[in-house]
């Protein structure tokens, strides 16, 4: 590709100079000479020649002087005689012949003519057009100024200078666009900004080969046609497959020969960026290539978003050539978004029109009209002073966003929840409650902060659109209904639930997305008809109560509420909220074993929220879809929709709680396919992430460490374990309190872990810790108490405190057989337990027969198995009965040599080496009968 400058025509000839140009420049007309138009000579290549200036009309205007000229076309300052004025006089040469060039002379006099049917302020006037010798001429207005480009470099001009101005260049392109125009060429060198400062748009489109008059005309993206003009105006005039405008300027769709109004809003904002920054936004070069790329593939799906191919989830996306504005720019943030924005590669993630990206820019102007506003306060200047009045003004305005969920959340709700806890009965219920209701404290005055800095943000700052107000108001509305629907779940749950609580009330979504504008107003618009706006809001309602019924563990009624729900979100036909419900549906389809359907519908989940740009909950959906797919052994198919996540994640710049999310379920999808190591680098850094983004004691990071902390276990590094499990159950503690199943959990895990190190003392105080708390949350008589015991037991044996260990697995055994059945595997521990302690304390003939029971439970571990085997052999052996305990020591020897308990197996193995060899058996005396006499 050739090289291009700012001025450089994709099309190959060099362009026109500016089209502007200064009165002084022209001579004053002389009185208009009557009679015919001498026709000129023509020059080679030419329909027609170029008029002598002074001396022959063109149409009814006489060229006085050439402004400017180039491989399109010439521009003369001429005389208007019948209205006694100056205009500029553009000259178009229209190649072709025959029918072509007759078609395509048409079409420019229709497209001019559409020009002068727009009456604004910011569009150069188009008095006349019309034919003549081979050529189409066009009167326009004769602007005493330069152009935009002249306007920037003359001197150095303020952010504010540079938007405002762009501003009004901006408005002349709504105003084209509203009449069917598309400019394809927009660019400093085509904005013309006069000395008395007035801004105008000129040379939409015109200055351009037209040949070519293919039936396959692409069609702009634009409104209908206004009343007043004929269809004959408004059909489009781009010529598909024609590379047309300034590369430095061009949109990536302009590079394929395609163009709309879209690609206009591009074109602006890399002129503005260039304005504002100093610099290009993006390569040519660089752009044309990545443009081919970026070609739709397939037949529109007529939904917005991109279609995301199921085949290849984590396919490469091309890098952005776009370049970042500079950082020390002092540009303001909201400023750099909009611009970026209409910078997307991608047409349909640009603003929804020209009109849109001006209100995203046109905040500044706003500010100044709410400053006027804000002298209404003067009333108060008497008073209180001039200072005093604005400071009262901007203090009250936005007051009051606690008081908005006094009745979500306030005194009254705090004291039902807490009273529907007491009444579960658990000793943890009102530690519980009082945990759960200050967190719900925190989320309430997360979202009056939110609420009242988006307010100020347009009511006091002026620095939002009320349109984004509106949106961000919207998002939080929605928090709240989130919030409502949670609050009812605690008010009416149960024992089970209640143990959940605080896991729900954290898995509320956060009220700091709705500060997110980027993300807020790239989503799908939400229905404009009031009718169905208010439908939608109560489905938002309902839908929100399945997420509290699925996040407090009630999976069946909230499966049941989802179900009923399903028809009824789907017709709304709007896309975020028809993803979220899909994402609950399929993760409760998951859980409750339907794992094929829930995996569909969690795919449906993702393409939902990627067409309505939702793309937190796209991430969401993502990270259940891998684990769920990982159960159903799809590793491939997981670890795919792991990395189109990563790549989510990486498109919207990133976000530490989510992230942390996913590494999670890559860890589980490591350790599901046998690869710890794996799983263990995955939450090392989710540990990383989450430590950074969620204060201490939040459960999340409690439980990434406790995963991690088992992780390290498994793979025999029982000492980087241990400070990982004690710094989890720190976490805990401080998350749920002393007395919680999950601290229970945390203590279970150490006394594991210091086993393995051989500290037993340590293992046996988080024994007795976990005991003392399953009987306080559960009983004396629960089977959880039982497996508390058998861990308590383990360390007593370990320590040779037999008496102790017999007392302690004797109970356990007892808990068990009253909950279980007697062929139940689970009775194989406490069965074992009994019969070591015996041994340990000499009372072999007891010890025997547990642990004849033990071993006879074949469904157990195979180590287990072993230790119970081998200490049959011992109790045998010392009974006397040596062939049965060396035949028992055999078998334990095979088990822990299936288990991959090398060590254990040589012991056994030397144990038997150790032993006497029996005397061989005597052979038998012959017995000698006597014959009776």
């Amino acid at each position: 590709m050739q090289d291009r400058d700012d001025s450089g025509s994709a099309l190959g000839p060099p362009p026109e100079p500016t089209q502007t140009h200064s009165l002084s420049d022209a001579a004053a007309p002389s009185p208009p000479r009557t009679g015919p138009n001498t026709a000129p000579t023509p020059s080679p290549g030419q329909p027609g020649g170029l008029p002598r200036a002074g001396t022959e009309r063109v149409g009814r205007f006489l060229p006085l002087k050439v402004l400017g000229q180039g491989g399109m076309g010439v521009v003369y300052a001429a005389y208007d005689p019948d209205l006694d004025r100056k205009v500029a006089l553009k000259l178009l040469r229209v190649l072709g012949k025959g029918a072509d060039l007759e078609e395509a002379r048409a079409r420019l006099l229709r497209e001019a003519q559409a020009m002068a049917r727009i009456s604004h302020p910011n569009v150069i006037p188009v008095f006349e057009a019309g034919p003549w010798d081979g050529q189409v001429y066009v009167a326009m207005e004769l602007v005493d100024g330069g152009t935009l480009r002249d306007w920037t470099e003359a001197k150095p001009r303020s952010w504010r200078e540079v938007l405002d101005t762009y501003l009004a260049a901006g408005r002349g392109l709504v105003a084209a666009h509203a009449a069917g125009l598309v400019h394809r060429d927009f660019k400093p060198a085509n904005v013309l900004v006069g000395r008395d400062g007035r801004v105008c748009v000129t040379d939409f489109g015109l200055a351009r080969a037209v040949g070519d008059t293919s039936p396959d005309d692409a069609r702009a993206v634009l409104p209908p046609p206004t009343q007043g003009l004929s269809r004959a105006l408004f059909e489009p005039l781009t010529l598909s497959g024609m590379v047309m405008g300034t590369p430095a300027y061009m949109s990536p769709e302009q590079f394929r020969g395609e163009a709309d109004a879209r690609s206009d809003q591009f074109s602006f904002c890399a002129s503005l960026y260039r304005a504002l920054y100093g610099q290009r936004p993006f390569d040519p070069d660089r752009l044309s290539k990545v443009a081919e790329s970026l070609k739709p593939k397939g037949p529109p799906t007529g939904e917005p978003g991109r279609t995301v191919s199921l085949e290849r989830p984590g396919a490469p996306v091309p890098e952005s050539p776009i370049q970042d504005p500079p950082r020390d720019a002092k540009v303001p943030a909201w400023v750099r978004r909009a611009v970026m924005r209409g910078l997307s590669l991608e047409p349909e993630v640009r603003f929804a029109s020209m009109e849109a990206l001006l209100e995203a820019l046109s905040q500044e102007q706003r500010l100044s009209k709410g400053r006027r506003r804000l002298a209404l306060a003067g009333v108060l200047a008497g008073a209180l002073g001039a200072v005093g009045a604005g400071t009262w003004w901007s203090s009250q305005v936005c007051a009051g966003a606690e008081g908005l969920l006094v009745e979500t959340w306030g005194p009254a709700t705090r004291q039902r929840v807490t009273a529907a806890f007491e009444a579960t009965g658990s000793p943890a219920a009102g530690e519980l409650a009082r945990r759960v209701g200050d967190a719900l404290d925190g989320y309430v005055g997360a979202w009056a902060r939110q609420h009242t800095e988006a307010c100020e943000d347009t009511r006091v700052r002026q620095v939002q659109t009320e349109a984004l107000l509106s949106q961000r108001v919207v998002c939080l509305e929605r928090r709240r209904k989130d919030l409502h629907a949670l609050v009812e779940a605690l008010a009416g749950t149960d024992r089970a639930g209640a143990e959940k609580a605080l896991d729900a009330v954290y898995a509320l979504p956060s009220p700091g997305d709705c500060a997110d504008l980027e993300a807020l107003s790239g989503q799908q618009p939400r229905p404009a008809d009031p009718a169905r706006r208010a439908e939608l809001e109560q489905l938002e309602g309902r839908v929100s109560e399945v997420k509290a019924l699925l996040d407090m563990s009630r999976y069946a009624p909230a499966k049941e509420r989802a179900r009923a729900l399903e028809s009824q979100v789907l017709a709304t036909g709007y896309l975020p909220l028809m993803a979220e419900l899909r994402f609950h549906l399929g993760w409760l389809q998951a859980v409750l074993g339907e794992k094929e359907q829930g995996a569909g519908l969690l795919e449906r989940a993702v393409f939902d929220a990627e067409a309505g740009r939702s793309d937190r909950l796209k991430v969401s959906a993502l990270n259940k879809l891998l684990y769920v797919e990982g159960e159903r052994k799809r590793f491939e198919h997981a670890a795919r929709w792991a990395q189109l996540g990563e790549a989510t994640l990486q498109r919207v710049g990133g976000d530490a709680v989510l992230e942390g999310d996913l590494l999670v379920n890559q860890a589980n999808l490591a350790l599901m396919r046998d690869e710890p190591e794996q799983a263990r680098a995955f939450l090392e850094k989710a540990s990383e992430r989450l430590s950074r983004a969620l204060p201490p004691g939040h459960p999340k990071r409690a439980r990434v460490a406790f995963t991690l902390g088992r992780t390290l276990l498994e793979l025999g590094a029982a000492a980087e374990a241990k400070p990982v499990l004690e710094e989890a159950l720190r976490q805990t503690e401080a998350a749920v309190g002393p007395l919680h199943a999950d601290v229970a959990r945390r203590h279970l895990a150490l006394s594991m872990v210091l086993r393995e190190l051989k500290e037993f003392p340590q293992a046996l105080e988080h024994a007795r810790v976990l005991v003392r708390i399953q009987r306080t949350l559960l009983g004396a008589t629960h089977l959880s108490v039982a497996e508390a015991l058998d861990e308590e037991g383990m360390s007593l044996l370990a320590l040779k405190r037999y008496d102790e260990a017999l007392k302690v697995y004797e109970e356990a055994l007892a808990v068990k057989r009253q909950q279980l059945e007697e062929g139940d595997d689970d009775l194989q521990y406490s069965y074992d337990g009994v019969g070591q302690a015996l041994l340990g304390l000499g009372r072999t003939r007891e010890a025997v027969e547990p642990l004849k029971r033990a071993v006879s439970f074949t469904g157990a571990q195979e180590d287990s198995l072993g230790e119970s085997g081998f200490a049959l052999a011992h109790a045998l052996w010392k009974e006397g009965q040596s062939t049965e305990a060396r035949a028992e020591a055999a078998r334990a020897q095979e088990r822990f040599t299936a288990s991959g308990r090398a060590a254990q197996a040589e012991a056994v193995r030397a144990w038997l080496d150790s032993l006497p060899q029996e005397p061989a058996p005597a052979p038998p005396k012959r017995v000698t009968k006597q014959r009776r006499q």
